[in-house]
């Protein structure tokens, strides 16, 4: 499956959430607890109400397979003037054929870009894992801060800073 510019689009639907909520990639399953079944409903409620708020001052992404599957969704909410909240979901494909990595590349230029959209915000992320140094390692090569002093419990919290305050 190849991942080319043109497979980043605006627009998610439902029937993308509950695909990649029902075909997890490894970091997403402990992200949004979808390692019980119980969870997969929380989660599609909490992200399709988060990207109706990201509509509203925030942006969302969705990447797409050459086969039109959702491989991973990106949201970020304004939650201030100065800081949007970033949700992030992706798909079992994010292992197939290098795709973590040129999805990798294709978010840190969506957020340099946005950056320029967003002077003077930052962008927050709290992020969980089971392998915590792979997932700080893969969201620091995407751009974002680990800035311990904003963790809460076991949600380790990383910023963007807009290209203003850099």
């Amino acid at each position: 499956m190849e991942l080319s510019v043109s497979r980043v689009q605006d627009e998610i639907t439902d029937e993308d959430l509950s695909y990649v909520l029902k075909n997890p990639w490894k970091f997403s399953i402990y992200e949004w607890k979808l390692y019980n079944i119980h969870n997969e409903k929380t989660a599609f409620d909490t992200l399709m109400e988060q990207f109706k708020l990201s509509r509203n001052g925030g942006f969302s992404k969705v990447f797409r397979t050459a086969d039109n599957l959702p491989l991973l969704i990106l949201m970020a909410v304004k939650i201030s003037e100065t800081a949007l909240h970033c949700y992030l979901v992706a798909s079992k494909h994010m292992e197939e054929n290098n795709q973590a990595l040129k999805v990798t590349f294709e978010m840190r230029k969506i957020l340099e870009e946005q950056s320029c959209n967003y002077e003077g915000c930052k962008l927050v992320v709290y992020s969980q894992s089971r392998e915590t140094e792979k997932q700080m390692s893969w969201l620091r090569f995407i751009g974002l801060k680990y800035k311990p002093e904003g963790n809460l419990g076991d949600a380790k919290y990383f910023e963007y800073e807009s290209r203003e305050n850099v």
